[in-house]
């Protein structure tokens, strides 16, 4: 028997009143399937609706029509929202407080005490990397400190979804690694649970998820595994030559980039079929190949190429 899905929305729409007489629709007859165990990334530019749509899985927006269901509950229900655990963009905690006490202030709502609360915390700070930092109260705290302490608390009650909003937001690159590592880690200690976040920046999407789901004005443009994403690209070479005479060169590349570099001149190649013709051509010349590289084949890329209407300025990269 398979898994059922941990997030199912369906045919979901949702509209805000902007006046009397005027609205907006946020959400477009979203369907979405989020299955257990995954690592799933949200994406879209600002006003595309990812917020709106977290919002409502969260329980926090009732859907103007449609339905979510959270490992098969009605997300308005309490039920579906014990099933998730939260990092909201934003974390913000009483600053008189120490991480020690936050996260055992949370437990105890959850119904942890005791022993079983102690361990717990004691875990989940080592888990986040604030095990030395668990008696400082957390004013004193960094951004990326409270990011990682919001983490453990999301982590309390071991919830089978976890939900992240710009888990990487205002972080300096050092802390954008540091997150991505927690981030992995999480999920390979907790290999059956399912994280579902939402982010701008399309390299920390590429090394944290299975698949991405593509909103742009309400509407879901995509939803596809990051790899068949990247497998359908065509892959580019760069080859570097020395002592090419230019009638090889008009004959063998015609058409492809090229830009002089110190160590010679460089070609760009699309495709193995190309590259085998062109390295099959330069046995006969007294050309010297200094290197052939692979190009990385990038989410960007495709994406863009996924999506007609969709600006490259719109997710960065």
């Amino acid at each position: 028997m398979s898994t059922p899905p941990c997030i199912t929305i369906t045919e979901v729409t949702k509209v805000f009143k902007t006046s009397l007489l005027k609205s907006k629709k946020a959400v477009d007859n979203l369907n979405l399937e989020i299955p257990a165990g995954e690592v799933v990334g949200l994406l879209g530019p600002n006003g595309s609706g990812k917020s709106t749509t977290l919002k409502m899985i969260l329980g926090f927006l009732k859907p103007t029509s449609g339905e979510i269901l959270i490992c098969g509950q009605p997300a308005e229900q309490r039920l579906a929202r014990s099933f998730i655990g939260y990092l909201p963009e934003n974390p913000r905690f009483q600053k008189f407080l120490t991480g020690n006490e936050i996260l055992r202030y949370y437990g105890k709502l959850l119904g942890l005490s005791g022993t079983a609360l102690s361990k717990r915390t004691e875990s989940l700070l080592d888990l986040v990397n604030l095990k030395h930092a668990g008696d400082e109260r957390v004013q004193g705290y960094s951004k990326g400190m409270t990011q990682r302490l919001a983490i453990a608390q999301s982590l309390l009650n071991t919830p089978p979804l976890l939900i992240f909003d710009e888990p990487m937001s205002g972080l300096d690159p050092i802390g954008r690694i540091e997150m991505r590592t927690l981030i992995n880690t999480i999920h390979t200690e907790n290999p059956k649970s399912t994280l579902f976040f939402s982010s701008h920046v399309l390299e920390d999407v590429e090394n944290l998820c299975k698949s991405v789901a593509l909103l742009q004005k309400g509407k879901l443009k995509t939803y596809a595994s990051i790899e068949s994403l990247i497998s359908n690209e065509q892959q580019s070479y760069d080859i570097i030559l020395k002592n090419l005479t230019p009638d090889a060169e008009s004959q063998i590349f015609k058409q492809c980039p090229s830009k002089i570099l110190a160590a010679g001149k460089s070609f760009s190649i699309k495709g193995p079929e190309k590259l085998t013709w062109v390295l099959s051509q330069l046995m006969g010349s007294n050309a010297k190949i200094v290197s052939i590289t692979g190009q990385r084949r990038q989410l960007e890329e495709a994406l863009f190429r996924a999506n007609d209407g969709l600006s490259t300025g719109e997710v960065r990269a």
